[in-house]
């Protein structure tokens, strides 16, 4: 078993065919129900409109039933030489990166966490996550945090939409941070649109409008923030009386002309930002009195500036990034460590659950299926802290050791010595304590030897032992 990142993106594929192998919601959805992987499998689907990855722990059986769903329902086969593949300390880290935006098309781009934070939603729901991937996720949004926290990858407006509200924050007034006196106006209610708005979500403006060819669409994109709409036909009127306006309809042809706003009485000076392609502001309007025009040859500008500065961000994002795959992988190790031992603290206590439960099921009334579920519940809830806890410790204290040792001699029972070898320790006292080295060849856990009472008898009086042995040998030194 490993970890495997994989898929396309576009980094290395065309966007033709990362489109191709685009998945919604509903076939991920499917994925989750259908896929046929191995039992301790855990994986997750990231679909963006520049990216199809594959978040998986597991192995080479369960990457080969994943391509295959995918070259399934693209209807083609999976293109091997656009995709990218990364294994274990490479995969955890891509996986870091994707969240802190490092490896955004615009790096520092907010949006991809976000995105993340849903496909772990779905997979969540598709019960196709366990402890790694759940861990995994949630170091993914630390890195995060602390990139957008400790550098400047994400200061500054990185896409036309917001920096058409920043280009305004900066005309309205240096380091203005609101637009709490400002009436704004958007035209169009499409992508971009709705993206503009999104970033003036912030800005506490006194009022916006939101109009668009569609008045529906106008409708909800105004409910979504709080907005109210105005009439397409009234547009020249309504930018006549707006103080920032936002342009962004994707009509082949300008929707605010000079000679309709020529024909307008009153208003201030007002600036428009035209965010469209091609351009929905005929160039006329910028030689009216009181109209101040940007279009996207100003927003590039600005665009590339801050994406050069995010790029110095970027070796610092990587080391925190780095620094947390690293506490990662420790924390991998650590749960290699002990899952053996958690696993033999499982199957003593069922052992025992099920002896007693042969004992004296044919007094509770209830049938044997009735009676196995109670007490496996009990069993479970008992286990559960303690568990929780021996995860918890810190994997490079003394306390681990000393517990993974314990743990060892208290469970697992050496069923492979024959019984006169077992008899003559049992007569001399002489315990020993396996160390982690040993654990990989050691025997299989025995936990059907004697009665339940004898089992619990036989682990205490273990436990005593090799508690007092620790204290003398802490005296002697």
């Amino acid at each position: 078993m490993a970890f495997y990142a994989f898929g396309l993106n576009y980094e290395q594929a065309p966007v033709h065919v990362t489109e191709a192998f685009s998945l919604d919601e509903v076939d991920q959805r499917e994925l989750y129900a259908t896929l046929d992987l191995s039992d301790d499998a855990e994986v997750i689907f990231l679909s963006t409109c520049n990216r199809t990855e594959v978040y998986l722990y597991g192995n080479q059986q369960d990457v080969a039933e994943i391509r295959s769903a995918l070259s399934e329902k693209a209807g083609r086969p999976f293109p091997d030489a656009d995709a990218f593949w990364f294994e274990d300390e490479e995969a955890i880290l891509h996986v870091l990166e994707v969240a802190s935006g490092i490896r955004s098309m615009v790096p520092g781009d907010g949006q991809i966490l976000s995105q993340i934070k849903d496909a772990y939603r779905l997979a969540v729901d598709g019960d196709a996550v366990d402890s790694l991937l759940h861990r995994l996720m949630h170091t993914a949004f630390r890195a995060a945090k602390r990139v957008a926290t400790e550098t400047d990858l994400s200061s500054g407006a990185a896409s036309v939409s917001t920096a058409s509200v920043a280009m305004a924050r900066g005309y309205f007034g240096s380091g203005q941070s609101d637009f709490s006196d400002l009436n704004i106006l958007l035209v169009g209610a499409g992508k971009m649109g709705r993206l503009a708005l999104g970033a003036l979500d912030t800005s506490k403006p006194s009022s916006v409008t939101v109009t668009n060819r569609s008045p529906e669409r106008a409708e909800r994109v105004a409910v979504e923030h709080g907005a109210q709409t105005g009439a397409w036909e009234r547009r020249h009127e309504l930018v006549k009386s707006a103080d920032f306006v936002i342009v962004a309809t994707g009509a082949p042809e300008p929707v605010i002309t000079s000679t309709d706003l020529a024909m307008q009485n009153g208003g201030t000076s007002t600036l428009l930002v035209d965010i469209s392609m091609p351009r929905n502001i005929d160039p006329g309007v910028s030689q009216l009195d009181g109209y101040t025009v940007f279009d996207l040859d100003d927003l590039q500008a600005y665009v590339e500036e801050t994406e050069a500065r995010r790029g110095a961000e970027i070796p610092r994002a990587r080391e925190i990034c780095a620094d947390l795959m690293s506490d990662f992988v420790t924390w991998v190790f650590h749960q290699q460590a002990l899952q053996p031992a958690i696993q033999a603290i499982r199957n003593t206590f069922d052992a025992i659950r099920e002896q007693e439960v042969d004992r004296h099921a044919h007094r509770t009334g209830m049938n044997r299926e009735e009676v196995d579920r109670l007490t496996n519940s009990i069993m479970q809830k008992l286990l559960a802290v303690p568990i929780v806890k021996l995860k918890n410790v810190d994997p490079d204290s003394i306390d681990f050791v000393r517990g993974i040792k314990l743990l060892h001699a208290l469970f697992s029972r050496p069923s492979c010595e024959d019984e006169s070898a077992q008899k003559a320790r049992e007569k001399n006292r002489d315990y020993e304590t396996p160390s982690l080295s040993d654990s990989a060849g050691a025997c299989p856990f025995d936990t059907h030897s004697t009665s339940g009472t004898d089992d619990v008898d036989e682990l205490l009086r273990r436990a005593v032992m090799l508690t007092s042995e620790e204290e003398s040998a802490s005296e002697d030194a």
